[in-house]
């Protein structure tokens, strides 16, 4: 017989009463061989004048088997407790392998039937043990699977490979964020809808505030020693972490409906005036690591809000002006785009010279090396950027530069753009538009500037705005 390398060799044990029992296990046994399986079962492998006791013990020993299956039903737990007959010779040779090795993988246990208390009929030896389940029911042909795939040691779930630890666990000073004594009460109370969420959640917001600035760098007489860009990327390793505390944090909230879209701007004001107070002038800011981490929040925020088409919240923190007080009594009324798309002088300019990187945009690299939350992908997180891109457009104010799409990987229309034409959709994200009608949107779009894309770059490859809106195909759906 020609047989795959792979294939394994199973001996299979089992009680020849009742009958059905029998046939069962003979039905079983031709179902593995059509499934690449070797079958050795004394119905086709015993040979008149052998010894049957000898065969029995032959095949439990025999190095090239590689699993022994054990049919337990009641007469064979019955049978092996009280050694009688094969099944009692077989259950002796094997619990002797069983009990002095307790790691013995060889001999797996079939249950095929259960008492009266729900208790599965296995030998005593064996009821220590891991079984397979092979009663007709509902979950049969996925234990059956489970079985195949363990005989050819191909698991379901298979264990990842062991990477690095992250560098905060290396790094010799412990990380500490403010905010570790406040997310478990916070969590609590959102979860079991007690009365104190919101001062809770006020009370996260201002510990959030606090780790930030902490993470501030303070005045630096030269840049150069230690290079200020190395120094920003350190303090960004902690930021990182409170970031992913954020994320879980707010998605929590809104999956709750626990903030509201004023709640959500005064974040927002108050983190933005945390970050720029006393800054005239964030170009040459020493601390452009906490201005990337507030364009960060900003775009993972408007990404979950889009994911979960909560776009009421959203046309919140797009359409409305922030009170940013950079110099000490002067309020300047700020759009999103202007407070949370800094550009970021001492990671693209002088980290890219420092180091000859030579690249598009090394803020750009730094916020997709990041991207390792579970709740938003590298895919949304360029979405969002476009979308905010659109929006600042629309709405006649400082362009968001989309520094991600040089990410973009294809030049196809961005998902949300193409969910525009299901009416659903479009009368929800309208919104965040600031638009009524499709005809609106059209209008806004004509009367744009033809010369706004100069300087652009063919590197940031994503759709300009005058051709990414099919207004036909919208307008037809709608």
């Amino acid at each position: 017989m020609t047989t795959n390398l792979d294939s394994p060799i199973v001996f299979i044990s089992y009680c020849w009463t009742p009958v059905t029992n029998k046939n069962w296990v003979l039905s079983i046994a031709e179902r593995l061989m059509r499934d690449g399986v070797i079958i050795i079962i004394d119905e086709w492998d015993a040979k008149e004048g052998q010894d049957k006791f000898g065969f029995m013990e032959q095949m439990v020993n025999r190095k090239d088997v590689s699993y022994v299956l054990m049919i337990c039903n009641k007469d064979y737990a019955d049978k092996a407790n009280k050694k009688k007959g094969g099944v009692g010779i077989e259950s002796q040779i094997i619990s002797s392998e069983v009990y002095n090795k307790v790691d013995q993988q060889k001999f797996i246990p079939i249950v095929r039937e259960y008492d009266d208390s729900r208790d599965a009929y296995l030998p005593t030896f064996l009821k220590s043990r891991f079984f397979i389940d092979l009663c007709d029911g509902d979950a049969y042909e996925d234990n059956y699977e489970r079985l195949l795939r363990r005989l050819f040691n191909k698991p379901r779930q298979s264990k990842p490979p062991v990477g690095k630890p992250p560098s905060y666990l290396t790094s010799e000073a412990p990380i500490y964020l403010n905010t570790a004594n406040k997310t478990y009460p916070l969590k609590d109370s959102i979860l079991n809808g007690k009365s104190s969420t919101h001062g809770l959640i006020q009370d996260y917001f201002e510990a959030f505030f606090e780790s930030v600035v902490d993470l501030k760098l303070s005045e630096i007489k030269d840049p150069n020693h230690p290079p200020i860009d190395e120094l920003m990327l350190e303090k960004l390793i902690p930021l990182k972490l409170l970031r992913d505390e954020y994320l879980d944090i707010i998605s929590l909230i809104l999956k709750h409906n626990n903030i509201d879209g004023e709640g959500l701007f005064q974040f927002f004001e108050n983190f933005a005036n945390k970050v720029n107070k006393g800054i005239s002038d964030p170009y040459y800011d020493y601390n452009n690591h906490i201005q990337l981490f507030l364009n960060e929040i900003f775009l993972y925020t408007c990404a979950i809000l889009i994911k979960h088409e909560k776009f009421e919240l959203l046309s919140t923190l797009l359409l409305r002006n922030y009170p940013i007080e950079r110099n000490p009594g002067q309020v300047d009324f700020e759009s999103y785009s202007t407070t949370f798309n800094e550009h970021c002088q001492y990671f693209d300019k002088y980290r890219n010279s420092r180091l000859q990187l030579n690249r598009v945009s090394v803020s750009a690299d730094i916020l997709i090396e990041r991207v390792t939350n579970k709740l938003i992908n590298s895919d949304e997180l360029i979405e969002t950027d476009v979308f905010l891109h659109y929006i600042s457009l629309l709405n006649n104010i400082q362009v968001w530069f989309p520094r991600l799409s040089i990410y973009r990987r294809f030049w196809k229309t961005p998902i949300f753009i193409q969910k525009m034409q299901s009416k659903r959709f479009f009368e929800k994200i309208k919104v965040a538009f600031n638009i009524s009608t499709v005809q609106e949107l059209q209008q806004k779009i004509l009367k744009l500037d033809q010369n706004i894309y100069n300087g652009y770059g063919f590197n940031y490859s994503f759709p300009r705005i005058f051709n990414a809106f099919d207004i036909d195909k919208i307008n037809k759906l709608n």
